[in-house]
């Protein structure tokens, strides 16, 4: 395990490590020494010069392997911050430490398309740095910047403009896939919120009654496990499991954790896993309740930065993880916090405290269903008919008289059309009519 000083810069106030340091450890370092600084940031260096001479003391006498900044530095910076470090120590900002951390977690296709997108989106101007800097004669050559190479530059626009069209091709077949459900009935939800609020835990809790494997001949690709550990970043690309919320079908699908102070190009390449919460039919904000609140603001702040932006489904704030919460500490955060997260429900994934109240909220907060009352004349089709209603709709009365069925029941308006379309469709056979 490398060693690895976390140093921040901040304009004002205390710098405060801990969140970079989490980021650190999720990514295999041992964090062995920290470093802050309370200035302006200088155009050379980021931090002063002299507290740089003070952190390559600092890396030398802890024999660390890199320092992580919890900022973001430009190319020039991390140049000539490396240059005061001792040989090979290496200079990592808080972006390429998310970017190492994602690569980690990247195990299908799209996930590992969309961190070499940022990675490629994150070396693009450092590779123009290097060209200018070797138009110098400096030829940097250490592990912030590399050799300069003269064609690197055309071949990440290139290799930019082909994962994108890949990416492009998956987001149209997710979109697909996405209509076939609603068409099947369901209704999508998605959960959204930082990174380790407890999402992955809340799913599994929400989705613990009913199997996938009920419908995997519609949904094969539906995964049926969502894995939870106190990790940051566990869940880098999308997981989806039906859920049992009441009446209606619902597929929830859980997402890569939103993460503040990220830069535009890097929540750009992630998109397509983002449009899994941007279309959905409703949104559950998860924030977790034990945290400070102030911090709970901050976070609160960020995940409607990311999701307001292009969101056009209703949230519904969840304030999770409340078996750590005193009632009077939880009143007076959802007092502070009512107009980041007006009505919020508390929950707790890990013991299931409130989640029926979350469920029913759910239901609630869909979009409305159609009732709809049929009566089908008993023909050949009739009985699949009856049959499919159940599978896409919520069937409240079936009742036979004579050679008639009455089906009342309830769903998407989308399925209601389609039930009359194949209801006028049905015929008498000839000896009954």
């Amino acid at each position: 395990m490398s060693r690895v000083i976390v140093a921040k810069r901040v304009d004002r106030g205390d710098a405060d490590l801990t969140e970079i340091s989490d980021l650190a450890r999720a990514a295999g370092y041992e964090v062995v020494g920290e470093l802050t600084q309370t200035r302006e940031e200088d155009a050379a260096f980021h931090f002063g010069e002299g507290k740089v001479g003070e952190l390559a003391s600092l890396v030398a006498r802890e024999d660390a392997a890199a320092v992580v900044f919890d900022n973001r530095l430009g190319p020039y910076q991390t140049y000539n911050i490396a240059q005061k470090l001792p040989d090979d120590a290496e200079v990592i900002d808080r972006f390429t430490l998310i970017l190492d951390i994602f690569g980690q977690r990247a195990n299908t296709r799209k996930a590992q398309l969309q961190v070499e997108l940022a990675e490629l989106r994150y070396e693009l101007p450092r590779a123009e740095a290097k060209a200018s800097l070797a138009k110098r004669d400096e030829r940097p050559g250490f592990m912030g910047l590399g050799e300069y190479d003269e064609s690197r530059e055309q071949d990440i626009k290139a290799q930019i403009s082909r994962i994108k069209n890949e990416l492009d091709a998956i987001a149209d077949k997710e979109e697909t896939r996405r209509e076939q459900r609603r068409e099947s009935g369901f209704d999508l939800v998605a959960l959204a919120g930082y990174t380790n609020a407890g999402k992955s835990t809340l799913m599994r809790r929400l989705a613990a009654d009913l199997e996938v494997g009920q419908n995997d001949d519609l949904h094969p690709d539906l995964d049926p496990t969502a894995e939870s550990q106190d990790k940051l970043f566990t869940t880098l690309g999308t997981t989806t499991r039906r859920a049992e919320t009441g009446k209606r079908d619902v597929l929830l699908t859980d997402t890569v954790g939103f993460v503040s102070d990220l830069p535009h190009w890097l929540v750009e390449s992630f998109k397509s896993t983002l449009d899994s919460v941007y279309r959905a039919d409703l949104v559950l904000l998860v924030v977790d309740a034990s945290e400070p609140v102030e911090e709970m603001r901050e976070k609160l702040v960020t995940s409607h930065d990311t999701l307001y932006e292009r969101n056009e489904a209703p949230i519904v704030t969840v304030f999770n993880k409340v078996d750590k919460v005193a009632a009077g500490e939880l009143d007076e955060k959802r007092a502070a916090l009512s107009a980041l997260a007006p009505n919020p429900v508390a929950v707790s994934g890990l013991t299931g405290e409130n989640v029926e109240e979350l469920a029913a909220r759910v239901e609630d907060e869909l979009p409305p269903w159609k009732r709809e009352r049929l009566l089908l004349p008993m023909a050949d089709d009739t009985m699949s008919l009856v049959s499919w209603l159940y599978d896409h709709a919520h069937v409240e009365t079936e009742e036979y008289e004579g050679e008639q069925v009455h089906v009342e029941f309830e769903a998407r308006p989308a399925i209601v059309e389609k039930a009359r379309a194949k209801a006028a469709d049905l015929s008498v056979p000839a000896d009954s009519a």
